[in-house]
């Protein structure tokens, strides 16, 4: 059956980041676009470079380019303009901090459909605007039509523990890297990726590794990212001593360092979803990670296609690390069991129920 196609605008703190969010929504964007809709972004930030891929098809609108050094009421009303000008029939706010532009352009732009895209976990704690942003999950219960959440356990949390009125849906974030061969042999190297701040617990991974690295001469710890941080655990790794801990920055080829890996590891505080863990079981590397709230609960089975620790416990984390290191035939049979257990992630499977949101969501209205 043939899908009514849509004009969708999503809206988002600043598309030239390099971060988790932004890879997830080029993926999302240029599935949707290719499916027919007509899809733009809106950043607040930034003038017109991205870090992903995202389809010529695709219509940005930079804030920051476009009415550069406005107040909050003149960016309004230049994102009212856009969204009216272009017909947009839905706006998805890819972070709900952006509620604050969403609830005032809804007066300007009351035919358009309000979801809000929530990519960190209830109890996320942040360091800026936790007061704000506990403020805004109020008012997107209240005022949005739909908050789409990453994982069932933040679902459960939103339903218990605040009385919304607008539509709660799981979607979860989709496997970018679909139909992995089998792993082939690697290197002796632990991989980890992400931002370098502390709640990416890269400190912690440190220490389980102190724990490790004068038996294991051939092992070596590589870390992907930036971020605050940098300095501070730069001298981490200066101070405790150990010698092949590497911060490896940015990049823009990670698969090259799944493929080389042979062991995942994701030493988070919190996570809204896990976004790296994911990328790397379809790689077939089996992974080690705390089991914070919420995502990496959903996507590792503890023993079969990696193992989860209690967070904070460094010595246990340490213990799991090495039972892989030891073991390669474990580390190809979890392995294979990560790359296989990725499917129910699939690109399709997840843009099909974007698409099947947004038909509901229309089909109400009628």
């Amino acid at each position: 059956m043939d899908r009514e196609k849509f004009r969708i605008a999503f809206f988002i703190g600043n598309m030239e980041s390099s971060g988790g969010t932004e890879r997830v929504l080029s993926v999302i964007a240029n599935g949707l676009s290719e499916r027919g809709h007509h899809v733009y972004i809106m950043s607040l930030k930034g003038k017109g470079s991205v870090f992903f891929p995202v389809s010529d098809a695709i219509k940005f609108y930079w804030l920051e380019k476009e009415v550069p050094k406005a107040g909050i009421i003149k960016k309004i009303q230049s994102l009212a303009v856009f969204l009216n000008h272009e017909n947009i029939d839905f706006l998805v706010d890819v972070d709900i901090i952006l509620c604050f532009y969403s609830l005032f352009l809804k007066r300007f732009t009351p035919q358009v459909h309000w979801i809000s895209w929530e990519h960190f976990n209830f109890y996320y704690h942040f360091k800026k605007n936790q007061f704000l942003r506990s403020i805004a999950r109020r008012l997107v219960g209240r005022y949005s039509e739909c908050l789409i959440v990453l994982s069932e356990e933040d679902k459960a949390y939103y339903k218990e523990r605040l009385n919304l009125r607008c539509r709660i849906i799981r979607i979860y974030n989709p496997n970018p890297y679909e139909d992995k061969a089998p792993k082939q042999e690697g290197e002796p190297i632990i991989f980890a990726a992400g931002r370098l701040t502390r709640v990416k617990g890269f400190d912690l991974l440190i220490k389980s590794w102190k724990l490790l690295e004068d038996r294991y001469p051939e092992w070596k710890v590589l870390v992907a990212g930036e971020g605050a941080d940098r300095k501070k655990l730069e001298k981490e790794i200066e101070t405790s001593g150990i010698r092949r801990f590497f911060l490896v920055g940015n990049t823009d080829r990670i698969e090259e360092y799944y493929k080389k890996a042979e062991l995942f590891v994701l030493p988070s505080r919190d996570e809204g979803f896990g976004m790296v863990l994911l990328e790397a079981m379809a790689f077939s590397l089996p992974a080690v990670g705390y089991s914070c709230k919420a995502g990496p609960r959903e996507i590792i089975e503890d023993g079969e296609n990696g193992f989860l620790v209690v967070p904070g416990e460094i010595e246990t984390f340490a213990r799991k690390m090495e039972s892989l290191m030891q073991d390669e035939h474990k580390r190809r049979k979890m392995g294979e069991k990560a790359r296989k257990s990725t499917r129910r992630f699939c690109r399709e499977q997840i843009l099909d129920e974007w698409d099947q949101l947004l038909q509901d969501m229309i089909s109400r209205q009628e």
